[in-house]
């Protein structure tokens, strides 16, 4: 299986005890810890469902504390994790595993090659727009990101109160001044949405930040499968 199957945008139920964060309360160590969960909606226009509505009514998670952070994605179709680790130079190395299945993989990126998997998303453009949302108890401003070459808009609502974790994270919102707390994608057949329920800035558990080891086929990323 190539690694085009892997799926980004993500979901995590903690096994550690967290205190949400009250809106409006941005914590003075937001650039440590940050936690968001999204719920996933599909809306499909279709007559027959298809594998897409696997993912409606899934749970994204971005997780961030430190120089790690893990964006995992848990739906019925599939459990899916990107891990990325940095040093004193900037990102050192991302993982991309699957969790779920008799056959769970990985795949271990460079920097550089983490770049080449997301080169698609170096000439975005974004347009600001004044519509306003409240989101999770958060005042948001709306914005439009365009992906030249695939026809491709994003409508997405994000605070400039809440910091966003790296840039190369979620590469489709490195031009975002602020946390994005909606986004949404629309296609002839439907649409798909990732809508922020819970905020925390709360130390996590560095266990969640482990590679996964046992059980694991280690697979070698090739630029040509995406």
């Amino acid at each position: 299986m190539s690694i085009r199957c892997i799926i980004l945008p993500i979901a995590i139920l903690l096994c550690v005890a967290t205190v949400w964060a009250q809106p409006g309360a941005v914590p003075a160590n937001l650039h440590n810890n940050l936690t968001v969960l999204y719920d996933i909606t599909i809306s499909n226009h279709k007559k027959n469902a298809g594998i897409e509505e696997t993912y409606n009514g899934g749970i994204k998670t971005i997780m961030v504390q430190n120089s790690k952070a893990r964006v995992r994605l848990v739906s019925l179709m599939r459990i899916q994790s990107h891990y990325f680790f940095k040093n004193d130079s900037g990102l050192a190395k991302v993982l991309i595993t699957k969790e779920s299945g008799k056959k769970k993989y990985k795949y271990r990126l460079s920097a550089a090659g983490w770049k080449q998997y997301n080169v698609k998303y170096d000439s975005i453009t974004c347009t600001f727009l004044d519509d306003t949302k409240s989101i999770a108890g958060y005042n948001c401003k709306k914005a439009i990101v365009t992906v030249p070459g695939l026809d491709k808009e994003v409508i997405i609502y994000y605070s400039p109160e809440l910091t966003a974790p790296d840039k190369h994270i979620e590469p489709l919102f490195a031009k975002i001044p602020g946390l994005v707390l909606h986004y949404v994608t629309e296609g002839p057949n439907g649409s798909i949405s990732f809508t922020a329920k819970k905020i925390s800035f709360d130390p996590l558990d560095e266990g969640l930040f482990q590679e996964p080891v046992n059980g694991y086929a280690q697979k070698n990323y090739i630029a040509s499968e995406r």
